[in-house]
């Protein structure tokens, strides 16, 4: 994001509690470090979709793009967020076990988020991007002003392509974009309308992307 770039009048919630113990938790700095196991783990799986995984993290790039992230919510103009669920009974680890990442992302103008997710390989098919995606939508219109959300995927990642449909997303068509996350790839486009939105933060049972 560019400096330049708008803020919006406030952030949706730090702290997003979602099932089984699992929880959305914004951005720090200090997670660096379970953030690089999880994506290095996940290589092979993120590679594919994601042009910030063709070579393995570390935790020196993994803070640093942390602390960047962190100063943009502070400056509310994005909102990253670490997947996290509790670390097992008798396990060494101290924090909580991060199992993907996501946000809501000034991308648009203040009346829009987009909301991007990865979910460790090990962790899908379970509900999780769904889950995520569910639960940022509703934070997403508790931001003043945001009338819609926006979640794009590779045209031919039919996996996270299933999320917005679960969730009664409108697809827009399929474009090759000329920057952001996506850019020249085939891009699906799927939007969201405050006024489509039932308020919601509970999985629906058959979800399983």
């Amino acid at each position: 994001m560019a400096e330049e770039d708008p803020a919006y009048p406030d952030a949706p919630p730090e702290r997003v509690d979602l099932a089984d113990g699992m929880a959305l938790v914004r951005v720090r700095p200090e997670r660096a470090r379970a953030a690089v196991a999880a994506i290095n783990e996940s290589l092979e799986h993120l590679r594919p979709w994601m042009a910030w995984a063709q070579e393995p993290a570390t935790e020196a790039s993994i803070g640093t793009f942390f602390a960047a992230a962190e100063a943009l919510w502070d400056q509310r103009r994005d909102f990253g967020y670490s997947i996290v669920e509790p670390a097992p009974p008798g396990s060494p680890l101290e924090d909580d076990i991060v199992v993907g990442g996501s946000g809501l992302h000034g991308r648009a103008g203040l009346e829009q988020l987009d909301i991007g997710y990865w979910v460790r390989a090990d962790r899908g098919g379970r509900g999780v991007a769904t889950a995520v995606s569910r639960a940022l939508t509703d934070a997403a219109f508790q931001v003043p002003g945001v009338q819609r959300v926006r979640i794009q995927c590779e045209d031919t990642n039919h996996r996270s392509a299933r999320v917005p449909e679960k969730l009664g997303y409108r697809f827009e068509g399929t474009s090759v974009p000329d920057d952001g996350p996506c850019a020249a790839r085939p891009t699906q486009t799927w939007i969201m309308e405050r006024s489509h939105w039932p308020v919601s933060s509970v999985l629906s049972q058959d979800s399983r992307t």
